[in-house]
C-alpha cells in the first residue's frame, strides 16, 4: 500500500495544487460571496439546448479507474454514479448522501458493511442492461487490479482486507476476498479497521460502478477509457483529445421519472460541450464573447468582473463559492523544528500568522482566514479549538522569550519551502512580514523549487523546516482533514511526519463510533490536540471566483467543486 498510496497522495496533493492554482486565478477582490445556486429569474425548467463549459486541460481520463484531475471530475460527475453522491446543502455545505444505494447494514465492530443497491438501475447505451451487485464487485476489483494502474483506487480502498501492503492494489490475478456478492442486488465489504463513516467516503469517483464485462469486451482498459459507459443522465458522445469532449443526454436513463431519492434527475440540456482552454485569460475572454457559459476569473480581475456591464444588468453572475480546500504552512516534524523544545516556536508562528492580512490584502477578500484544520463549511465543524486563533504579536514574542530563557537556539534563517511559479510567493511573503514584525529577532528564507521537484521532496520528507501545503477534500467529512495529522496521515497525508498516540487513539475511536455527532466530537478532540502541538499553521480556506451566464437556469456549484449539470436548463 505504501508505494501506491504515496503515489496517489502525491497526486492528491498535486491535484490540490491544481485546485489551488485555479483558485488563485480567482483571488483578487471582496464583497459578493456565497454557495449554492446562482440567482436566476423564476421560470419553469424546460428541455433542450446546449451547455458549453471550459476545461483547463485535456483530462488523462474521465472514468473511475483513471480519473486524476479536477477538470476530469466536471465530466465524470455527469456520467458515473455509485453507492453515494455529493449533495449541496442550503447552508452552502456539501454532504455525502445515498445514490444507487437502497439500504445498508454495518456490523457492531464497524468493519463489515452490507450494501443493497436499487433495482432497475441501467447502464447507458450501448451496454443497456441492469446493474447488479456483481457489477460493483467487478468494478472495485478492476480498479484495484495492478494491471490497470489506478492512482486513486489504492487510496480510497486502502482499508479493505486483503490488499497487497507493498502496492496498495489487489494481488495480481486474485480477486478480492473482502468484497463479495450476497445476492443479485446485495454485496458485502470488509475492512481491516473500524470505520463507521466509511460508506460516506464512497461518493469518491474511484468507487463508482461501470460495466467491466464491456470494458473487457473492448479488449483493453484504454479502449474503454476513450469512450466509457456509466449509469448517469449523460453519456460520452465524442472526445477529440486536445480540443474537447461532448456529452449527450442518456435517452434510456434509469431515473427518467426523477423520483429515486438523491440520484440525478434526467438532464434538461440535450448536449454538454466541453471546450479546452489551456490559458485562463483566453477562457475569460471566450466567456465575454459568448463562446462558453462559465469561466474562472483570472488574477486581478475579481473586482473588475463585478463591474462588467452584463454582471450589473443581471445577464451574468459573478460569485464566490466556498470550497473544502485549505492552505497551510506545515512543519517537518522530523527536523529540528519538530522537537518538543521547539513547540513554543511553532506556537509563536501560529500566534504571529496574520491570516487577515493574507486574505484581505493579498487576496482582497476572496479567501477566508482558517482557524482550524478544516473549513467552516465542513459538517461537524467546531469553532474555538485553536489555542492560537488570531494575530497576537505580544503572545508570539512571549513564546520566543521562553526559548531564549531555556537556551534553545533557533535556526537562522528558518527555511520556508514553496513550489515556485504557482502564485504562492506573494502570500508567503506577507506571512513572513507578519512574523518578523511580531518577532524581529527571527529571520526567514523563502526557498523555491519547481513544482514536480517540490512535491517529490515533500512526499519523500526531504524539506527540513517549514513548507507550503494545500489540501482539497476527497470526501466531505471531518475525517479527511484530521487524517492528515494522524501517524499514518503524517506520512501519506500532510507529509510532516507528525505523530501523537493520543491523536491516533481518538481518531480510531471516532472512526469506530457509529453516531455521527459523537464521532465528530472525537475528531474535534483530536483536532484540538493537533492544533496545540502546532505541526501546522492553518492559513486560509479557498473560495472559487466564477462567472456564469444567466441564459441558463439552475446553476449550482458545491464545495467539492462539482456542478450537477443535469439541473441546468436553457431559458
Amino acid at each position: 500500500m505504501k508505494k501506491a498510496t504515496t503515489k496517489w497522495r502525491g497526486l492528491v496533493v498535486l491535484a490540490g495544487v491544481l485546485i489551488i492554482a485555479g483558485l488563485l486565478l480567482s483571488a483578487c477582490g471582496s464583497s459578493s460571496s456565497g454557495g449554492g445556486a446562482s440567482p436566476s429569474a423564476a421560470a419553469t425548467p424546460k428541455p433542450g439546448g446546449t451547455y458549453v463549459f471550459p476545461l483547463g486541460s485535456d483530462p488523462l481520463a474521465v472514468d473511475p479507474v483513471g480519473l486524476q484531475e479536477v477538470d476530469a471530475e466536471f465530466v465524470s460527475h455527469q456520467i458515473f454514479q455509485g453507492l453515494y453522491t455529493t449533495a449541496l446543502q442550503p447552508d452552502g455545505s456539501t454532504k455525502s448522501v445515498p445514490d444507487l444505494l437502497d439500504k445498508q447494514t454495518i456490523s457492531a465492530d464497524a468493519k463489515t458493511f452490507t450494501f443493497t443497491i436499487k433495482q432497475g438501475i441501467m447502464f447507458g447505451p450501448p451496454v443497456s442492461r441492469e446493474v447488479t451487485a456483481q457489477d460493483f464487485v467487478d468494478s472495485w476489483n478492476y480498479a484495484l487490479d495492478p494491471a490497470n494502474e489506478s492512482v486513486s483506487a489504492p487510496y480510497i480502498f486502502q482499508n479493505l482486507v486483503g490488499l497487497d501492503p507493498k502496492s496498495g492494489y489487489a494481488y495480481a490475478g486474485k480477486p478480492l476476498t473482502s468484497v463479495k456478492v450476497i445476492d443479485k442486488y446485495t454485496f458485502e465489504a470488509t475492512l481491516n479497521q473500524s470505520f463507521s463513516q466509511w460508506p460516506l467516503t464512497l461518493c469518491y469517483t474511484a468507487t463508482k460502478v461501470f460495466p467491466v464485462d464491456y470494458a473487457k469486451q473492448l479488449g483493453s482498459y484504454k479502449a474503454f477509457a476513450d469512450k466509457p459507459v456509466g449509469t448517469g443522465p449523460y453519456m460520452l458522445q465524442s472526445w477529440k483529445h486536445g480540443t474537447g469532449i461532448t456529452l449527450l443526454k442518456n435517452p434510456d436513463y434509469w431515473n427518467n421519472a426523477g423520483d429515486s431519492g438523491n440520484s440525478a434527475t434526467p438532464g434538461y440540456v440535450d448536449e454538454i460541450d466541453y471546450k479546452i482552454y489551456r490559458d485562463i485569460n483566453t477562457e475569460y475572454l471566450a466567456f465575454q464573447k459568448g463562446d462558453i457559459d462559465y469561466t474562472a476569473i483570472p488574477p486581478g480581475s475579481w473586482i473588475a468582473s463585478q463591474n462588467l456591464p452584463n454582471v450589473k444588468n443581471g445577464q451574468w453572475t459573478a460569485k464566490l463559492y466556498p470550497t473544502l480546500s485549505t492552505a497551510y504552512v506545515n512543519v517537518d516534524m522530523s527536523s529540528e523544528l519538530g522537537g518538543s523544545a521547539y513547540q513554543p516556536l511553532r506556537a509563536a508562528l501560529n500566534y504571529a500568522a496574520d491570516r487577515e492580512a493574507v486574505c484581505n490584502v493579498v487576496f482582497q477578500g476572496t479567501h477566508l482566514p482558517l482557524d482550524g484544520l478544516a473549513p467552516t463549511i465542513i459538517p461537524g465543524y467546531q469553532p474555538g479549538l485553536n489555542p492560537y486563533p488570531s494575530y497576537d504579536a505580544a503572545k508570539a514574542q512571549a513564546e520566543i522569550d521562553k526559548m531564549t530563557a531555556a537556551g534553545t537556539k533557533i535556526p537562522d534563517p528558518i527555511p520556508l519551502w514553496v513550489n515556485s511559479g504557482q502564485g504562492h510567493e506573494k502570500w508567503l511573503q506577507a506571512l513572513i512580514a507578519g512574523w518578523t514584525k511580531a518577532m524581529p529577532s527571527l529571520n526567514f528564507k523563502l526557498k523555491g523549487l519547481e513544482t514536480n521537484a517540490y512535491w517529490t521532496k515533500v512526499n519523500a520528507h526531504e524539506l527540513p523546516g517549514l513548507f507550503r501545503y494545500g489540501w482539497g477534500a476527497d470526501y466531505p467529512l471531518l475525517d479527511n482533514f484530521i487524517y492528515l495529522f494522524t501517524t499514518q496521515g503524517g506520512v501519506y497525508g500532510s507529509s510532516g511526519l507528525y505523530s501523537n498516540k493520543q491523536v491516533d487513539a481518538l481518531f480510531a475511536q471516532a472512526r469506530a463510533t457509529p453516531d455521527v455527532a459523537q464521532s465528530d466530537d472525537l475528531y474535534n478532540q483530536a483536532q484540538k490536540l493537533i492544533l496545540t502541538d502546532a505541526p501546522t499553521i492553518p492559513i486560509y480556506s479557498y473560495r472559487d471566483a466564477r462567472l456564469s451566464n444567466n441564459r441558463l437556469g439552475g446553476f449550482n456549484y458545491n464545495s467539492m467543486t462539482q456542478i450537477d449539470m443535469w439541473l441546468l436548463w436553457v431559458k
